[in-house]
């Protein structure tokens, strides 16, 4: 397609003094209109008019038609979320979980190399608990499917949940969220709250595998995007999809709490619950510091007296600091938490470290975990192989390893996230 980029003759509201219209167009506008369309964009060049009229010049673009059904893979994540028909919630939560798995657990990901990529469905299920504990703890009732709403069946997984959820009622807000967290990652659930948790989570993966792996995609010419392998425990999908995953996870995910709310509303009706009420819930996560308070009782047992982040001696109201902060992550697992100075984790805020700073403080930072390991060492490991996507070795150079991945994770997070990076002694960005 060849259309003006400038025209050498005079227009008067975009006519010749023949009359004929010549409505400009940029190049990027014509590309995007038609990319709207199935066409992918393989080239464009400008060129000088042909005929050698003055101030008169061309554009042209060149443009394939995608195979017939194919869609880009962001557009496969706005038609589930808008598009799809949903009976329940099970679609969002899907997308919320491999969105935030993409940004903070993304060694965890397989690839297949015949274009696919598996995570865990175990991954899956375990932030799903998270998702829907506040929502199955609350007191007015919200509930999660259309046939909820109605009173006439109830989610697979909520009999479970709520079994779960009960044996810490009234330790704290939704439902014991908190108190559940804690004593789970530090490996003091007693033998019938574990029980209970493996049963919720079968029940939850049964959900994930018969419900959105099934269906999600059901409104596109391609049908579904997703794919169970058994023999693996692995929920896959093309590589492309997982890259916007990737690339755009921190976005999908806000868009998808939103859009969760929403269909809550609508489930809810009868109830009374707004989208209003249902929002605080789907954004509810451990208290931050509380979450914390295994940490600090570890640094305080072995007597840790350095600042991570500044070397100045520390007293006994020192603070626990998140690396990678709260605010982007919503992460308290013990390798991102480091004892500081009160003063210089106010300075610090909600900035990641600078890259100096960190490579800087690298010994330190292995010390402490070291520490925190010796003392809690299931709850470390556990989620150390979350970050790494593999076991934790008790030998060699697992910090090293950890160190690494951990830096990568700051790096990524703060180009996509557009973060300021800080330094005791000046700020970088």
């Amino acid at each position: 397609m060849s259309l003006p980029a400038s025209r050498g003759e005079h227009l008067v509201d975009d006519r010749d003094d023949n009359g004929r219209l010549f409505t400009p167009y940029a190049p990027e506008e014509i590309s995007l209109l038609f990319e709207r369309f199935g066409f992918r964009s393989i080239g464009q060049w400008r060129d000088e008019d042909s005929l050698g009229r003055q101030g008169t010049s061309w554009y042209t673009l060149l443009f394939e038609l995608q195979g017939q059904g194919t869609q880009r893979p962001i557009d496969q994540i706005e038609t589930i979320l808008n598009r799809d028909r949903k009976e329940a919630t099970y679609k969002l939560a899907l997308i919320r979980a491999l969105a935030e798995i993409a940004m903070q657990e993304q060694r965890c990901a397989v690839w297949q190399g015949n274009k696919r990529v598996g995570v865990p469905i175990d991954r899956i299920a375990e932030r799903w608990l998270l998702y829907y504990w506040p929502l199955m703890a609350s007191k007015r009732g919200v509930p999660q499917s259309k046939a909820e709403g109605a009173e006439r069946k109830p989610l697979k997984f909520r009999a479970s949940l709520t079994a779960l959820i009960e044996t810490f009622e009234g330790q704290g807000q939704h439902g014991g969220l908190t108190a559940w967290h804690l004593a789970r990652s530090s490996g003091r659930l007693d033998t019938a709250a574990q029980l209970m948790l493996r049963q919720a989570l079968r029940d939850i993966i049964d959900a994930i595998r018969s419900g959105p792996v099934q269906y999600s995609g059901g409104a596109l010419d391609s049908g579904p995007v997703f794919f169970y392998d058994a023999t693996v425990r692995q929920v896959q999908m093309s590589s492309d999809l997982w890259r916007e995953f990737s690339l755009l996870g921190h976005w999908i995910r806000d868009a998808v709490i939103v859009r969760w709310a929403e269909l809550t509303g609508r489930f809810a009706y009868r109830q009374g619950v707004s989208s209003a009420e249902v929002l605080p819930l789907l954004l509810a996560q451990p208290e931050a510091e509380r979450t914390t308070s295994h940490a600090r009782q570890a640094f305080e047992a072995i007597g840790w007296n350095e600042c991570a982040w500044s070397g100045k001696q520390l007293n006994t109201g020192f603070a626990v600091d998140h690396v990678i902060p709260f605010s982007l992550w919503g992460n308290n697992d013990l390798w991102n938490l480091v004892a500081a100075d009160q003063r210089v984790n106010l300075n610090k805020s909600d900035k990641l470290p600078a890259r100096e700073l960190l490579w800087d403080r690298q010994p330190i930072l292995m010390r402490g975990w070291e520490a925190l390991r010796d003392c809690l060492p299931l709850a470390f490991d556990q989620q150390a192989e979350h970050l790494l996507g593999e076991r934790l070795g008790r030998h060699g150079s697992w910090q090293t390893t950890l160190f690494a991945r951990l830096s990568d994770a700051i790096e990524m997070t703060a180009v996509q996230r557009g973060v300021e990076r800080w330094s005791p002694t000046k700020r970088l960005q």
